[in-house]
């Protein structure tokens, strides 16, 4: 049986373990959330029969089994708070105002990332919207949705969901695309379909190369678990990935301010968005 009490992590184990951790996904945390780390990666340390964190340190760092309990460790301390239509008004934008817009003016495709999409109901949401309102039109669309979290992932492509990531969800939209099975929810296959998943950390440049150019942007409640360095970091990836006009939707917790000046900023009933327009 293995144990399961609270292994404490001293100060200097901390700064070094913390630099790991935002090193490989850009989140920082700070000296009060070391309770935190201790709760969640004291059953990882128990699993190896380490009793100190410096132990558990050295694994990481020269065991040759380092690299795959790294991605264990990023997919513990990664926050994976969502549900369906989140934020509902920045996605009724997006479908009924931006596409809409963009199709009168010739354009026919559409690449979308949903960036931090956690177990997917942000890109999946975004995809159910659409459904609903471009039936009438050929455009085509093509979501992204991307995580550091594999597991998550996996979830994700899985495309089974719980109760609570309904939050508020109009019961026919629950209806018309899910089918329930006991506690779970599946989603249909051309909802599915219509969205695609990867691994990615949004720090690193190489990622979104891989994605290519999009048109729209969504990366909701993320940016405050970074410094204020890598959000400028992160927000510079998204200008360089947008073609002109881009459009980026962030938190509404979240803003812009002292992080980049390149985006024109509209503040529409529900919400705002950055646009990319040079």
């Amino acid at each position: 049986m293995i144990n399961t009490g609270i292994i404490k992590i001293k100060d200097d184990e901390f700064l070094e373990i913390t630099e790991l951790i935002y090193k490989h996904s850009g989140i920082y945390f700070t000296q009060n959330k070391k309770y935190l780390l201790e709760n969640r990666l004291s059953r990882l340390l128990h699993e190896h029969n380490f009793t100190s964190f410096k132990d558990y340190i050295y694994y990481l760092k020269y065991n040759s089994r380092g690299k795959s309990e790294l991605e264990r460790l990023i997919n513990l301390v990664t926050i994976n708070e969502t549900y369906f239509f989140r934020e509902k008004g920045q996605i009724d934008y997006l479908v009924d105002k931006i596409i809409p817009s963009e199709i009168q003016k010739g354009k026919r495709s559409f690449k979308i990332l949903s960036a931090a999409c956690s177990t997917g109901e942000e890109p999946y949401s975004i995809a159910m919207a659409l459904k609903e309102k471009m039936l009438d039109t050929k455009a085509r669309f093509d979501i992204i949705g991307v995580d550091i979290n594999t597991d998550v992932i996996k979830t994700a492509q899985e495309g089974i969901f719980r109760s609570v990531s309904f939050r508020g969800v109009d019961p026919k939209i629950i209806a018309k695309y899910f089918k329930k099975d006991g506690f779970n929810y599946y989603l249909t296959n051309d909802i599915r379909r219509m969205v695609r998943f990867m691994q990615g950390n949004l720090t690193e440049r190489t990622m979104f190369i891989k994605i290519g150019k999009c048109d729209v942007i969504f990366c909701r409640n993320v940016l405050i678990y970074f410094d204020v360095e890598t959000k400028k970091k992160v927000i510079e990836h998204f200008y360089n990935s947008l073609n002109i006009p881009g459009y980026l939707f962030l938190g509404h917790s979240e803003t812009m301010n002292r992080l980049s000046d390149k985006f024109e900023m509209n503040n529409f009933r529900t919400g705002i968005v950055y646009i990319k327009n040079k």
